[in-house]
């Protein structure tokens, strides 16, 4: 009923995914030198159109040359040699690499930032172009299939038969589906499947004890992957007990680092990137926790209603520290959203500075209680103009410049000193109505 979260691990599934890489990028390889198509990144927008058009020219440029050392030779005169060995060269060096070159990587390249490829339309009228717009017949597509499965035939007969056959199936524009998906083969994904099923329809109950039960089994079978069932056991927990929720996204974040040194290749760990997280990919479990994490602190000082010292250790700080050492390196220093939450965790530490800031003070105390404001208002703007650089993040900016002002203006205001209010003191004892007043007694 519901899909299993179970991680699949298997030789023959790598090997099969490998093959359908491999089909599709000689399809695309084949299709784009039909199409004399030299820029397969981005969509058919009119911006992109107009940059592959400019660049199409090269290419026009070379099979202009193609051509006159052709008919230079058809017409008996010399021609260099040299050029056209290196372009044979050139040409069979390129084949060899394309087939030591890992299929997969080469099937992803294209999808490591989809974010770049996003739509642009052009508002001036001056700088748009049509969209190039190209259909393929159903005998160029059969061309196509055949060129590709002829450039892997190695593969195929290397394969296994079950490969062989999923080869086929895929080449003919249909999709198998695995076993994992169906109807549990052993017992242990029988055991997998209900649990799932109960884990599910605890949630939908809202009866969380029960499915904490059903979360705490599920993630003990060998074959569950967490990773895809996280977002569930965030929710369990969070109902449960905030604290936990919050421990368990930072566990996350640690165990499932990008950074961990961890050979895929060799263990067959076939885990999406949106579940994990890549060199340029942020997994969702570490920005959730960022996000909680900051709610969190921001609720605990809501809700004291008092404006402490903020000590070093306290949750706000901790927060600031691991995501300053988290930016060092990537993926986060390339996730604009990651910045954004790294400018909040400045601007509400300048709030609750710049609120328990004391116009009373002087001299020393005064400037390093205003510098600390001033550095994270500081720090807030630099966090903010990185998120803006990246271009694919976008935040209310007047609003947040307005903030930024007001924690400024707090600290130019001055409170009231003793001196002055004794004064006030005694003036309103001047204005009060001393007379005494008479008593009946006084008046009989």
């Amino acid at each position: 009923m519901f899909e299993q979260p179970v991680a699949l691990t298997t030789r023959r599934l790598r090997n099969a995914k490998k093959l359908r890489y491999q089909y599709v990028n000689n399809l695309s390889a084949k299709f784009n030198r039909l199409e004399r198509i030299t820029n397969t990144n981005g969509l058919p927008t009119p911006e992109n159109s107009a940059a592959e058009s400019s660049e199409n020219e090269e290419a026009l440029q070379r099979k202009k040359k193609r051509i006159r050392r052709r008919l230079k030779s058809a017409a008996g005169e010399s021609y260099s040699d040299s050029e056209s060995d290196e372009v044979d060269n050139n040409h069979d060096n390129e084949v060899v690499e394309d087939e030591e070159e890992d299929q997969e990587r080469k099937f992803l390249n294209n999808y490591e930032l989809p974010q770049e490829s996003f739509e642009k339309w052009q508002d001036d009228p001056s700088k748009r172009v049509p969209i190039q717009r190209s259909k393929i017949s159903f005998t160029k597509y059969q061309r196509l299939r055949r060129h590709a499965k002829r450039k892997m035939n190695t593969s195929i007969d290397l394969a296994s038969k079950r490969n062989k056959i999923y080869m086929d199936t895929i080449s003919e524009g249909f999709e198998m589906v695995d076993p994992v998906d169906g109807k549990p083969d052993t017992f242990q994904m029988k055991h997998i499947s209900i649990l799932t099923t109960l884990l599910h329809l605890h949630v939908s109950r809202r009866e969380w004890d029960a499915a904490y039960t059903c979360f705490a089994l599920l993630i003990r079978v060998p074959k569950v992957d967490i990773r895809n069932i996280w977002g569930i056991g965030d929710l369990i927990l969070r109902e449960r007990e905030p604290i936990k929720s919050l421990e368990f996204l930072s566990w996350m974040s640690s165990v499932y680092s990008s950074r961990s040194a961890f050979a895929e290749d060799v263990n067959h760990r076939t885990p999406p990137v949106f579940t994990k997280g890549s060199k340029t990919h942020v997994p969702k479990f570490a920005t959730t926790w960022m996000w909680e994490s900051l709610i969190q602190c921001t609720k605990n000082s809501l809700e004291t209603g008092e404006l402490e010292q903020i000590e070093s250790n306290d949750g706000l700080q901790d927060l600031i520290e691991r995501i300053s050492e988290m930016v060092l390196a990537p993926p986060y220093m390339d996730a604009s959203e990651v910045w954004f939450i790294y400018g909040l965790c400045h601007l509400i530490k300048a709030d609750i500075l710049s609120n328990q800031f004391d116009g009373r003070l002087a001299g020393s105390a005064r400037d390093i209680a205003s510098n600390q404001v001033i550095q994270h208002i500081q720090r807030t703007k630099s966090c903010l103009q990185t998120c803006l650089s990246k271009g694919d993040f976008k935040y209310p900016k007047r609003y947040i410049e307005r903030q930024l002002e007001e924690f400024e203006k707090r600290l130019d205001r001055q409170e009231d000193t003793p001196d002055d209010s004794d004064h006030e003191v005694e003036s309103l004892h001047d204005k009060l109505d001393t007379q005494s007043i008479e008593s009946d007694d006084d008046s009989s």
